[in-house]
């Protein structure tokens, strides 16, 4: 047991007793100084907190805070130690003063007193406001939070332990659900908007701009993608709007799906509206013909290095090396389409979506 621990918590709490007038809350500036810059025992933050918690449990805030810190400092002797601290000059004072508080309460002298006590409290838990205010108060959340609670405690009758609780539950639903949401949502916009903005050449022109994605956001792998890509070819839409939404879908729900759609058609709408206008002016223009010139290699040679990067998830096994890693059974699936899709005239004309689901049923049955 730390003795000098505990006996600074008895002096300490009892110079706060001794030095409080006008109830817990004409305790916080005293508390700031002792306890928060003098001693280090707690950050501005946790004092808050220690407050917002002694408003919301049973017994008188003064008490419950000291028996908070204490118990923080030396556990459950130092609760019950700071506990006595805070209490030792009230017991000491009020019970000398009995006797003789009424012949005093009376004289103006003393009435003048402690009416400049009161200004000085006044001030001072003003001046604790301030400073928690800028350690407690950090966005416009909280800061509504702030002005709610304030508005709420002086024009009506609540208990502070409803504004407690309520402000509680809600800066969870603020933290771990609306904010989360919104980040996430704000995220998968911006990185869908730069998708279609550079994007150039149709839905599988978006294809390395996901796999950037997945390798710094984490949303989804390169094997998921190849899965994605597959979906989007097999159902109706366009083939980069089907991946935007289906990446949205998996990373964010329903909203989720609906941002990166947004974000990904966004571009298309402002740039196709100003292009239409500068093509209606400039059609015949050279210059115009030798940037799209420059364009469409570039764009074929990122759907190139997309489809190329996809070859070793499909075609190869993980973790293997020489030719165990070659998947046999794929890889005379993909010569097999590949001849029917370009030299077979009977089927080369075939839906897309047909050759998938053909390419499906044939993964089942060879267990690839």
């Amino acid at each position: 047991m730390n003795t000098k621990l505990l006996a600074q918590l008895f002096l300490t709490f009892a110079k706060v007793g001794v030095m409080t007038f006008g109830g817990g809350m004409a305790m916080l500036p005293i508390l700031q100084r002792e306890v928060v810059e003098d001693k280090g025992w707690a950050t501005d933050e946790e004092l808050v907190d220690y407050f917002a918690i002694g408003q919301c449990t049973p017994g008188i805030i003064a008490v419950n805070t000291a028996t908070f810190i204490g118990q923080k400092q030396a556990g459950i002797i130092g609760g019950i130690v700071a506990t006595l601290g805070i209490v030792f000059p009230s017991l000491i004072i009020i019970t000398a003063l009995a006797g003789v508080i009424n012949s005093f309460s009376h004289l103006a002298w003393v009435q003048h007193a402690f009416a400049g006590i009161r200004v000085c409290v006044c001030v001072l838990i003003f001046n604790a406001v301030v400073k928690l205010f800028k350690g407690s108060v950090k966005d416009w959340a909280a800061g509504l939070i702030f002005l709610a609670v304030l508005a709420a405690a002086l024009l009506t009758d609540l208990s502070p332990v409803i504004f407690v609780a309520a402000a509680a539950a809600l800066g969870i639903v603020i933290q771990n659900v609306i904010r989360g949401e919104i980040m996430l949502y704000l995220q998968l916009f911006w990185e869908f908007f730069k998708t279609g903005l550079f994007a150039v050449g149709g839905g599988l022109a978006t294809l390395p701009f996901l796999q950037d994605m997945a390798d710094r956001t984490g949303w989804f792998t390169h094997a998921q993608l190849a899965d994605m890509l597959a979906v989007s070819e097999s159902t109706p839409g366009p083939i980069g709007v089907n991946m935007a939404t289906y990446v949205g879908f998996t990373t964010g729900g329903i909203g989720g799906a609906l941002v990166a759609t947004i974000g990904l058609v966004t571009p298309s709408v402002i740039v196709i509206l100003i292009v239409a206008a500068f093509l209606k002016a400039f059609r015949d223009s050279k210059w115009v013909s030798a940037a799209f010139y420059g364009l469409r290699p570039a764009s074929t040679a990122l759907v190139a290095a997309a489809g190329i990067s996809v070859v070793p998830i499909a075609l190869l096994h993980s973790g293997m090396t020489g030719l165990a890693a070659l998947n046999w059974p794929a890889i005379a699936l993909a010569a097999v389409l590949l001849m029917c899709t370009n030299w077979v005239p009977v089927v080369k004309k075939w839906h897309p979506i047909v050759f998938i689901g053909i390419s499906a049923l044939v993964g089942v049955l060879l267990k690839f």
